[in-house]
């Protein structure tokens, strides 16, 4: 299936080509190829309609143990989700992620017929003027002053909505609580029949806060009335009153009228929570405890004066060490986060984690309390994220913050187990990967360098490298923070800052740092390849080199002096950069006199690739000439500037090299082309397969694909797929097949 196009070989480097025009069509029926499974990992639904969201913030369950999590975006549209039995059962629909301008609340209640969500809706975002069933808009007026604050009714086993008379929205189906845009919904609870809703005030407007009450089956208003002290989430009890957190503190009211009960908890100094739930058959309050100790407590005689009791899940959560694990080893009661809790009639208990590290990704998973047996486990993963390949323990793979086994067995569907997690934020608080408002970890690069482990990470856009050590017995699975290198800003005088760990404690101390100044800021494009040498391009100013010296005597990388090296004749732009050492052959993506951009098209890969034979033999015996150095291949791909017709769907994101190909990951649809690495042959195009129902998000970041030639000459590619929180996995079996 190979077709010469557009490429230009040069028999010796020493030799500028001249250049076709013409670019490959990669979108055609006959490019795509057929000898290649799909497969994925992270996320127990490989589709939309199944896919476990990637947080879980807060959680409602009823006495038969249906479940219902909320958060406050999710990329595949599932912010609220029902699981019944280890399933996921229903789906609301359009209950939030900001399309149309919804965006989902911090609460979900249930009743044997229906999921209520907070949800808030403004009009500027795709609206309209229209009507829906009720006669009442389907959507605010576009002004910045309006907000519908709702609670939004679905069918709980179609997750259709459910529109009731007087209902708002484009499905009927909203109750607005209030219109303000300062105003919000902080707390939802059921009862009898009746829904609670916290609202929050306006103090310049003397609007209080307040708590509103409805009939759950008609919609309808019945009453409010003032809250003093500030409203929060709330959870209805059994007895007439109504639990709320505010802060730090929980307190007890009265339903219907607010006066506050003698009840209260103050939650401990150390613990971290977001959210709690009322056991009233035992007559319990749960906390869900995303401190250090990662556990639910538990508060029994909550109505008389609570008092901690104990605690479900293993103190320290995945972080522990036990007679059975290490610390970063997921198990049984190893929560990673817990957000939120409840319980049903059959003595269950139910646990939704968001992971504490920064990337986030949700674990649901219910065990029986007593013996605290696990009776089912769903998992999710971060937004958008790539893994990368063990080299050594080929059946395992990396994502940014976790380990997966691998079961090739199961080849078209998901293949992998989580068996560990490697970012701790309360040993490492500096991790890069943890930080709070730090860069959005989304690349992987796992490498064995000198026979030593390492992992490193990288941003959306690679502005950034962070890298990690392991000791396992020491640490376990967590890894250590060894290395981190920054863009800079040439504009303010901030240079680009690299740390690195000289003693080995894993933290960062100002001795530690080096700065090289910043030639372009917008690089997009930290590497690091298989030997330990850093790489970063500089655009059109050319790239950095970071040659790997030696590892210390404490295993920690140190690195010569780097150098600014120019860009080869016919390329102009090193929007990315990848290099194989084992090859010595140096690869820089970007732009090119003969095929530019235009259009500053800042998130496109480009439109050249350009391969450097023999580069760092070249570059260490001075045969190569800054003055006069060409690439040896200069290879054109499908690029075009975003003008609104569409046609950039096949511009390239992210590439990489393995073998005998180059796999080039577009931006749209999920698509990758493959090409011959040494004469440019375009191969033919990989997209997701109906294992996955062919979905797949947009290529979302700079470093997605990840490649790994099996000793039977096939290949396995890792690549990130954005839209249903997974990692896609393609087995193809190469080129020789297709013959």
């Amino acid at each position: 299936m190979k077709r010469n196009f557009l490429i230009i070989l040069l028999l010796s480097w020493m030799y500028l080509p001249t250049f076709s025009q013409l670019v490959e069509n990669v979108d055609g029926e006959s490019a795509k190829l057929t000898n290649y499974t799909t497969s994925w990992i992270a996320n127990d639904g490989g589709y939309e309609e199944s896919h476990i969201p990637h947080d879980m913030l807060n959680m409602y369950v009823l006495p038969d143990g249906t479940a219902a999590t909320i958060c406050s975006w999710d990329e595949g549209g599932t912010n609220v989700a029902v699981f019944k039995d280890g399933k996921l059962i229903s789906r609301p629909e359009g209950s939030g992620t900001g399309g149309w301008g919804r965006f989902s609340g911090n609460a979900v209640v249930l009743d044997e017929q229906y999921v209520y969500q907070l949800l808030t809706q403004h009009g500027c975002d795709g609206g309209n003027n229209e009507l829906n069933i009720n006669n009442k808009p389907q959507f605010p007026p576009c002004d910045k002053q309006i907000e519908w604050k709702t609670v939004r009714r679905y069918d709980i086993k179609t997750g259709k909505g459910a529109p009731f008379k007087g209902g708002y929205g484009y499905k009927g189906d909203m109750l607005i609580v209030c219109s303000e845009k300062e105003r919000s919904l902080e707390g939802l609870a059921i009862m009898d029949g009746l829904l609670y809703v916290a609202v929050k005030g306006i103090e310049s407007e003397r609007i209080p806060d307040s708590i509103k009450i409805y009939n759950s089956k008609t919609m309808t208003y019945l009453k409010g009335y003032p809250v003093k002290g500030g409203v929060g989430l709330i959870y209805a009890d059994n007895k007439k009153a109504l639990w709320m957190m505010r802060g730090k503190e929980i307190v007890r009211m009265e339903a219907m009228n607010g006066k506050l009960l003698p009840q209260s908890l103050t939650v401990p100094p150390e613990a971290e929570a977001v959210s709690f739930t009322i056991d009233l058959r035992k007559e319990r309050l749960l906390l869900p405890n995303r401190g250090k100790d990662l556990n639910i407590m538990i508060y029994d005689d909550i109505y008389k004066k609570p008092r901690f009791a104990g605690s479900f899940g293993v103190k320290g959560g995945v972080f522990s060490r036990t007679k059975e694990f290490i610390p970063g080893a997921a198990g049984p009661c190893r929560f990673s986060g817990p957000c939120a809790t409840g319980v049903d009639d059959k003595g269950n208990i139910y646990i939704a984690n968001t992971s504490v590290s920064g990337g986030r990704g949700a674990v649901l998973e219910a065990y029986q309390e007593k013996d605290k047996s696990l009776l089912w486990k769903m998992e999710g993963l971060i937004f958008t994220a790539t893994a990368d390949f063990d080299r050594v323990n080929t059946t395992c793979f990396y994502s940014p913050e976790k380990i997966h086994q691998i079961d090739f067995s199961k080849e078209g569907s998901r293949i992998d187990q989580l068996i560990a997690y490697t970012a701790d934020p309360f040993l490492f608080p500096g991790d890069e990967r943890v930080k709070k408002n730090g860069a959005f970890i989304t690349s992987v690069f796992k490498r064995n360098i000198q026979g030593k482990s390492f992992l490193f990470v990288s941003d959306m856009y690679g502005g950034m490298l962070a890298g990690y050590r392991f000791n396992q017995e020491q640490y376990g699975y967590v890894a250590i923070p060894c290395l981190s290198i920054q863009n800079g800003n040439p504009d303010k005088k901030h240079p680009l800052s690299l740390w690195v760990d000289r003693n080995a404690d894993g933290y960062k101390q100002p001795e530690e740092f080096h700065s090289v100044v910043e030639p372009n800021q917008y690089s997009m494009s930290f590497f690091i390849d298989h030997a330990g040498n850093m790489w970063r391009g500089t655009r059109q100013h050319g790239f950095f080199l970071w040659k790997l010296k030696e590892l210390n005597e404490k295993g920690i990388p140190v690195y010569e002096e780097p150098r600014l090296i120019p860009l080869p004749k016919g390329f102009q732009d090193a929007k990315r950069i990848y290099y194989d050492p084992e090859k010595d052959e140096l690869y820089l993506a970007g732009f090119s006199p003969k095929a530019q951009d235009q259009h500053d098209t800042w998130w496109a890969l480009g439109s050249t690739i350009a391969r450097c034979s023999n580069f760092m033999k070249r570059l260490e015996t001075g045969a190569l000439s800054f003055d006069d150095w060409k690439p040896d291949m200069l290879l054109y791909i499908p690029f075009h500037i975003e003008d609104g017709s569409g046609k950039d769907f096949t511009n390239a994101k992210a590439f990489t090299v393995e073998g005998d190909y180059i796999f080039v990951a577009l931006a749209r649809n999920g698509w990758i082309t493959v090409y011959d690495r040494v004469t440019g042959d375009f191969i033919g195009r990989i997209e997701p397969g109906e294992s996955v129902h062919k979905q797949s998000g947009w290529c979302d970041f700079n470093y997605s694909i990840n490649a790994c030639r099996q000793p039977d000459g096939s290949y396995l590619i890792l690549q990130e797929e954005n839209a249903f929180a997974k990692i896609l996995c393609y087995h193809w079996k190469g080129a020789e097949s297709v013959k």
